[in-house]
This record gives structure tokens, sequence and C-alpha cells, in this order.
């Protein structure tokens, strides 16, 4: 029996959580999963309880970067006790939770670690390179 029998006609232009391309400065960190649920790729990573962790965003905690995608990993994530790779500048592939333009700057929400170019109450780590609908893939590039 086939593992798969269904194909798209071209490979999709993103992945969440992908480095878009091989510029420089790029810098990214190791950082142990400290969620139970484990982190998704393109996903905020802020600072755990010990030093050298990462959970899933939380409003008082320090945002550290984004998760990068890890096609060595079993699953669509980095599980709990997994070393992740967070990226802390440079480009990365994030869903954007609002419709987001080129140029705009990108900002997370420290409640629920979405991505948005809303300013009011929410951290700013950069700005959008390229534009998405709201729930589509944009490039983050983290400064």
């Amino acid at each position: 029996m086939a593992l798969q029998d269904t194909y798209t006609a071209s490979q999709p232009r993103f992945i969440e959580g992908m480095i878009p391309d091989m510029r420089t400065p790029g810098q990214d960190v190791s950082r142990n999963v400290e969620t139970i649920g484990g982190i998704g790729f393109g996903k905020v990573a802020v600072q755990g309880t010990l030093d050298h962790q990462i959970k899933v965003s939380a409003a008082s905690a320090a945002f550290i970067g984004i998760t990068v995608l890890d096609t060595t990993q079993l699953q669509d994530s980095y599980p709990r006790y997994a070393t992740a790779r967070v990226r802390t500048k440079g480009p990365v592939v994030v869903t954007a939770s609002v419709a987001v333009q080129a140029g705009q700057p990108a900002f997370y929400v420290p409640a629920t670690g979405v991505l948005t170019n809303v300013a009011t109450s929410n951290t700013q780590i950069g700005k959008f390179e390229t534009s998405a609908a709201a729930g589509g893939l944009a490039v983050l590039n983290i400064t």
C-alpha cells in the first residue's frame, strides 16, 4: 500500500519555520523545550523556567526568538526535552495572524504568541518582508 497517493502540482513557496534564504546575519541558538506539548516550527519561543529552556508564549516571559524548521524531527514540532533551533536574528517564515504587507513592523502578542502588525500592547520583534493574508505565511526578519 502506498504511503501517499495524492500530490500537489508544485512545491509550496514557504513552509512554516523555514529559513527562506542564505543572507547574513542570521543568528540561531539552541534551547531545550520545556513545554509539555512541545513547540511547533515557526512559533514564538520565550524564556523557560530554567536557563537554556524555552516554552510557548507567556505574558511574563522574555522573547527569545522563532523556532526553525527541523526536517530530522519525526513530527511537525520539537517535542518536550528536545533541543530546538531558535532564530534570534534574521529571516524566518511564520504565520501572520492578520493580513500583513511587506515593510510593516512585526509584533508578537505576549499572551498568545501570535504574530501581527498591530502595535497596541504588543512587542516589536522585526518587520515583515513579504505580504500575506490573515493565517498566511510571510517572511519575518527578526531584528
